[in-house]
This record gives C-alpha cells, sequence and structure tokens, in this order.
C-alpha cells in the first residue's frame, strides 16, 4: 500500500485561496479543541485537522518514539483491549509473529500476557482539501479515500450547488463553500471510519503527529484553533 508521505510545506494554511482564519476551521470541524496543520498527503497539500491525546504525547515523550509504518502493528494492537491483559497464547499465528515487532513502550508483558498501553496520539477529525472549484476539491478529497472524514472546500457556489452537494453526498464527502473568514457548510462529512481501514486511520494519526512534533521541535508549532 502506497506509504503516506510528507514535507514541510510553506502553506499558511490556505484552503480558499487565501489564508483560513482559525475560526473558520472550528466551524467546520465544531470542536473547540481543534488544531491544524499543514502537510502533504500523498503529493497534495491538505489540512489535518486534530485533537492532541495528552496522555498519548506524554507517553511518546523521549527519542525514537515512533510505531513507524508497519500496518501489521497497528491492526495487532487494535485487536489488544487498551489496558487489559490477554492470554499470548490467545492470539491469532500472526499476530503472534508481530508481537515482538512492538515497541516495548506500547505494551506491557509477563507471565504470557500481553497489554496494550498505546492509543492514537491525536483524535484525527478531518483532512480538508480545497480548490478553485467544487469539482476539484471534491477530486482532491475523494482521492484521500475513506481512512479520515474528508471536506472539500471551495468558494461560493451559484447554480451547481445542487449537483455539488449531490455528488458530495454521493461520494462520502463533506462540502463547504468559503468567503473569506465567511464558511457554510453544504454537506455534513461522514464521521465514521470502516473498520476495514481502522488500522490505516491509527497510521495516519501517528503520521500527523510526527509531523506536529517536527515543527514544534523547529520552533514552528501549530496553531490552536481559538476563541
Amino acid at each position: 500500500m502506497e506509504k503516506f508521505r510528507c514535507r514541510i510545506p510553506r502553506l499558511s494554511a490556505s484552503i480558499c485561496g487565501v489564508e483560513i482564519q482559525l475560526r473558520t476551521i472550528r466551524a467546520l470541524i465544531g470542536f473547540q479543541d481543534a488544531r491544524a496543520v499543514d502537510m502533504f498527503l500523498r503529493g497534495r497539500p491538505v489540512t489535518a485537522v486534530y485533537r492532541p491525546v495528552e496522555a498519548q504525547r506524554r507517553l511518546r515523550e523521549g527519542g525514537g518514539r515512533t510505531l513507524g509504518s508497519r500496518l501489521g502493528v497497528y491492526q495487532l494492537l487494535q485487536a489488544l483491549p487498551l489496558g487489559e491483559w490477554v492470554s499470548v497464547e490467545g492470539l491469532t499465528e500472526r499476530e503472534q509473529r508481530i508481537l515482538p515487532a512492538l515497541p516495548t513502550w506500547t505494551r506491557a508483558r509477563e507471565n504470557g500476557r500481553v497489554s496494550r498501553l498505546v492509543d492514537p496520539p491525536v483524535r484525527l477529525e478531518a483532512l480538508l482539501s480545497r480548490g478553485d472549484t467544487w469539482a476539484e476539491a471534491l477530486d482532491r478529497a475523494c482521492v484521500l479515500g475513506r481512512v479520515v472524514p474528508r471536506m472539500a472546500v471551495c468558494p461560493p457556489l451559484n447554480e451547481d450547488r445542487d449537483r455539488a452537494c449531490w455528488e458530495a453526498d454521493f461520494y462520502g464527502v463533506g462540502l463547504a463553500e468559503c468567503d473569506g473568514e465567511n464558511v457554510k457548510v453544504l454537506v455534513n462529512a461522514p464521521t465514521d471510519v470502516p473498520e476495514i481501514v481502522a488500522a490505516l486511520h491509527w497510521r495516519l494519526a501517528e503520521h500527523v503527529h510526527r509531523v506536529v512534533a517536527e515543527r514544534e521541535a523547529s520552533s514552528s508549532p501549530t496553531t490552536p484553533v481559538t476563541q
């Protein structure tokens, strides 16, 4: 599967061709503690909207605490209940083979049992994709797949509004029109993440966390959504 790619962009959180106000992001997502970070995903600029999980941030403090990109690691972690002991012998053969690949800080293990300590480091709420037209914004959002709720953001619509809303709903993508600081959500993004891509969702959450950590380390922190 294609790996998530990232490079440090110079985007200034542009969603509608101008610098988007953070209160606009809050209006799109609806969480007071939401934060936003710009990055490239599959070669395309997106804005990831997330909420930090402080306990998991602390767990990852220290050098080299990362889960990497191996999808099987995330699948195994999801199979283990958080904070509960599970018999190693009760795991599938595949899960037992993957178990040694789990970093020691992610689990406790004793007497033939294992317990998961780690959880996604951020609550990943949405990926915002912009376009100069609704069709362009929708195409860019659809490329991202159902790994996370997607929101296509475009300039104000006129005669194509009904068609744009129908297509966004058909593809399971949220749609909003943005005019400067004014934003109007036309189609709400589905918030459910299919179980089949849940491990990919966690892997992307780790990726977003690493991007944020790199920004903070370089004295270019992400900006919290303010009142």
